[in-house]
């Protein structure tokens, strides 16, 4: 969840969180040796305050003297007021009481209870309780190395324990302000170390709503190094992808000047052979027009020489003056195709192994698939040899739209890929390769339709085209197709 957090927020929160456990790792290390140096000085203390308890008490317990002994235990407490001393008491050596500081609670010649007397085994050692704030003090008393009693005392340092708990919140209100600080002064250094990266995060906005703008001059030599060298980069990015978009149209403009100019060539051709054969048809009609028998013959002959320019002219209208708005693809639209390639079969003599199976209309935006089916077959007719064959097929279902155009050429090049990829992908035309393909891909790309290219070395390469139908779509004009991808 944190990959999602921005850079200004992410790092502060790292550098607080170091702090945090820098802090907590000081804070041990301070109450370790704080608590070491308390138990150093209180044992120090209180071995002083044993020392004079011991002697003060030795002449009584060694006459078995309660009242004296009690007596030099009450003076000797009031000697070392530095340690609060809760109680005091002297032992015979049987483990009886003969005095204490408090009389009613360990009467004389009682035994101690069960959880004192389980301490005086740690003669010597300072033992400690802090939940309950006490410790416990044992000296044993000798005389002419016999033990003549022993001496107990339990200790309040709860002011110790307050001093260390002083300590502690000490510690965590400032290391905690000094994580709050850091941390929002990171924030605010990282935010304003991270705010040239907005202008180049808006300048990638526009360039990805196709509006890219350069990076004006006077903020990259305001900025830092790296970030300066950071603008420029972008900058050229900008003007490199400008130089190949309008490279792009250019081409596009320059196949589609040439695709133009071998379709008038064609029906130049077409229209200008039969042309001849009706000049002289009218020049015999001129002379021999009074006979029934040539009269009929000729009008036959102009009959059929005007239909066939009618046909290649139909067909170029149809194809490039299409009524505004998608229509119904009907098997008809397919079929005046063939005389607007004549042209091209005639000259190299190809076969053209024409298969329309379309029975009936099909929800299908019929000047998009006509445009992409005169493609194909122009691409065909270019690479394929001499006295080859082509074959055209086309067929629906209640479903799809299914139509390939196969040749017998030397194969698609690896560019001719590339091209379908990025008109697919609505990426530009890759430079290298004409944009017939390209063109024909962006156009099936507005079909929701899917192109598949097969091909091999040496045996020709078919290009397969499958549409859905029965869906909206908008009309594709070529010209704003080829401005909004320079735009964008």
């Amino acid at each position: 969840m944190t990959s999602n957090w921005p850079l200004a927020l992410k790092v502060p929160m790292l550098v607080a969180g170091l702090t945090v456990i820098v802090a907590i790792a000081i804070s041990q290390v301070v109450l370790s040796r704080l608590a070491r140096e308390q138990e150093a000085s209180l044992r120090s203390i209180t071995s002083a305050f044993m020392d004079g308890v011991s002697t003060a008490v030795t002449p009584g317990l060694q006459r078995q003297d309660v009242w004296e002994t009690f007596d030099s235990l009450d003076r000797a407490r009031r000697q070392y007021g530095a340690v609060n001393a809760l109680f005091v008491v002297v032992l015979q050596p049987n483990g009886q009481v003969l005095a204490a500081s408090e009389p009613e609670r360990f009467p004389v010649t009682s035994p101690l209870p069960p959880h004192l007397a389980g301490l005086l085994g740690q003669e010597g050692n300072l033992v400690l309780d802090e939940e309950k704030g006490r410790a416990w003090l044992v000296r044993r008393i000798e005389q002419e190395s016999f033990q003549i009693g022993t001496v107990l005392a339990e200790i309040d340092i709860s002011d110790i324990l307050a001093v260390r708990r002083e300590v502690l919140w000490t510690l965590i209100l400032v290391n905690g302000g000094l994580t709050a600080v850091l941390g929002l002064a990171g924030y605010l250094l990282v935010r304003r170390m991270v705010r040239p990266l907005s202008l180049i995060q808006q300048h990638l906005t526009a360039a990805g709503s196709g509006r890219p703008e350069l990076i004006d001059e006077d903020q990259i030599r305001h900025a830092a190094p790296e970030y300066g060298d950071l603008y420029r980069r972008f900058n050229a990015m900008i003007r490199g992808q400008a130089e190949r978009e309008a490279l792009a149209a250019e081409l596009a403009n320059q196949e589609k000047l040439a695709m133009l100019g071998r379709l008038a060539s064609g029906m130049a051709h077409e229209v200008n052979n039969p042309l001849g054969g009706l000049m002289n048809a009218v020049d015999t009609l001129e002379v021999h027009g009074d006979r029934e028998s040539v009269r009929r013959r000729t009008i036959d002959l102009l009959r059929r020489g005007l239909a066939g320019i009618q046909n290649v002219v139909r067909a170029a209208l149809v194809t490039y003056k299409s009524a505004p708005g998608p229509k119904r693809l009907t098997r008809a639209d397919l079929e005046d195709l063939p005389f607007l390639i004549q042209h091209e079969t005639g000259a190299k003599q190809l076969n053209l192994d024409w298969q329309n199976e379309l029975a009936e209309d099909v929800e299908v935006d019929a000047s998009a698939v006509r445009q992409i089916v005169l493609n194909l077959l122009l691409n065909a007719c270019a690479a394929s040899p001499e006295r080859s064959m082509i074959t055209f097929r086309a067929t629906a279902t209640s479903s799809t739209l299914d139509i390939s155009v196969a040749d017998e050429g030397p194969g698609l090049p690896e560019l001719a890929y590339q091209a379908v990829a990025a008109g697919a992908a609505g990426a530009g035309a890759p430079l290298g390769q004409g944009l017939g393909l390209w063109t024909t891909s962006r156009l099936a790309a507005r079909l929701n339709a899917t192109m598949s290219l097969q091909s091999g070395p040496s045996q020709g390469a078919t290009i397969r085209l499958v549409a859905p139908l029965g869906e909206e779509r908008e009309e594709y004009d070529v010209g704003a197709a080829a401005r909004a991808d320079r735009a964008g």
